[in-house]
């Protein structure tokens, strides 16, 4: 156990610094989970958030995405997205919660949920700088788009495109780890992170006088709604 710890962290780490050692570039961590039976997304929500987070292992920011219009292969409920603000960050906090000793008090996370056993892991870039406070609970729009031999800076004017379109946070996710098996480097996640559930009103009906989409090469598909439901920052 010990040594697949220390190779975990020795490959995160160099694929982090070759890869990844970039300004506004943040990783991720998701995992894909159902309500259990007799419980509610509300129920989940107010069960983590009542979590004493651990400085050693908590990551800097938690949010669960619920799926409100998604696509219909989309078999689970919400999705467990931990922000770390590096992969030196991520690698630290997740061997220390390998570590930790077991045991707990009270309604656990696993009475309300239960997620996969493996996670998807990624590089998220803003076009826009993240900052200030975020939102308890507010909508995301996700698109998954193929390269189709345009570049990560392409996808980024895209995301700065729908950053001014919408009033929102455009970014773009690429997957580093996990996941569909796809070629290196020939999808991202385009995404745009709503200020409120009242901006995102107000900029759908802005775009439906003046369409928004990518340019040039890529192709992306029907875009999926959530509902992010912030449950823990480590600066708040």
């Amino acid at each position: 156990m010990v040594k697949r710890q220390v190779l975990l962290a020795a490959v995160l780490s160099v694929w982090a610094s070759s890869v990844f050692a970039q300004d506004n570039v943040i990783a991720q961590r998701m995992r894909f989970c159902s309500i259990n039976p007799g419980y509610s997304m509300a129920d989940v929500v107010e069960t983590a958030r009542a979590f004493e987070w651990s400085d050693s292992t908590a990551p800097g920011v938690v949010i669960f995405r619920e799926a409100i219009a998604v696509s219909a292969d989309f078999e689970y409920d919400f999705i467990f997205d931990s922000y770390y603000p590096s992969y030196s960050d991520l690698v630290e906090k997740r061997v220390a919660f390998r570590n930790r000793p077991g045991g707990r008090n009270g309604r656990g996370f696993t009475d309300v949920a239960t997620c996969t056993p493996r996670a998807v892991i990624a590089s998220v870039r803003f076009a826009v700088p993240p900052g200030g406070s975020l939102p308890q609970e507010s909508p995301t729009a996700v698109a998954r788009c193929e390269m189709n031999g345009a570049t990560l800076a392409d996808a980024m004017t895209a995301a700065e495109g729908l950053s001014q379109a919408t009033g929102g946070r455009g970014a773009v996710a690429m997957p580093t780890f996990g996941g569909a098996r796809t070629e290196m480097g020939s999808t991202v996640a385009m995404r745009v992170y709503f200020p409120s559930t009242t901006g995102f009103g107000e900029a759908m009906d802005r775009l439906q006088q003046n369409p928004q989409g990518p340019s040039g090469d890529m192709s992306c598909s029907t875009p999926s709604l959530w509902l992010s439901h912030l449950v823990f920052a480590r600066n708040n």
